[in-house]
């Protein structure tokens, strides 16, 4: 199961960072690769959220119970049902070395197959990889307009 831990800074406070984290379904207008992110319930600080994306031609359905933290800024997730499993935590916090504002995110992926992973896993790592790293990019872009 490969984890990947990846952080961008950028020039907007921790405040407005947060809310447009905390918007998914609004990922679509900036991501890419998603293509719909569909709240099924709220309750108080958790969300069930269905995804849709397309990945490399392939199309990518998932289900999500994403947790908010507004004292501590952060996104808990985990996938409940879908192709692969996933978690982690999104995290905005100040960076003081810098000055600007932190977006972190950690994740975790399981493709639930461990004999189809011997063979592929490389290949699967490379691209979760790759997509994480475009998630937090795109909203680097995103603040940065």
């Amino acid at each position: 199961m490969p984890t990947f831990n990846y952080s961008v800074d950028v020039s907007v406070d921790c405040a407005k960072a947060y809310s447009v984290l905390k918007n998914v379904t609004e990922y679509s207008s900036f991501m890419n690769s998603v293509k719909e992110v569909k709240i099924i319930s709220k309750k108080d600080n958790l969300l069930l959220a269905q995804w849709n994306v397309l990945y490399d031609g392939v199309n990518i359905d998932w289900s999500e119970e994403i947790i908010y933290d507004d004292n501590d800024l952060s996104l808990k997730f985990k996938s409940v049902s879908g192709n692969y499993s996933r978690f982690g935590m999104w995290k905005v916090s100040k960076n003081n070395e810098n000055n600007k504002t932190s977006i972190s995110l950690e994740v975790t992926y399981d493709w639930n197959a461990p004999n189809f992973e011997s063979y592929f896993g490389d290949v699967y790592k490379q691209k979760a990889e790759r997509a994480t790293k475009g998630m937090l990019y795109a909203l680097k872009k995103r603040l940065s307009k």
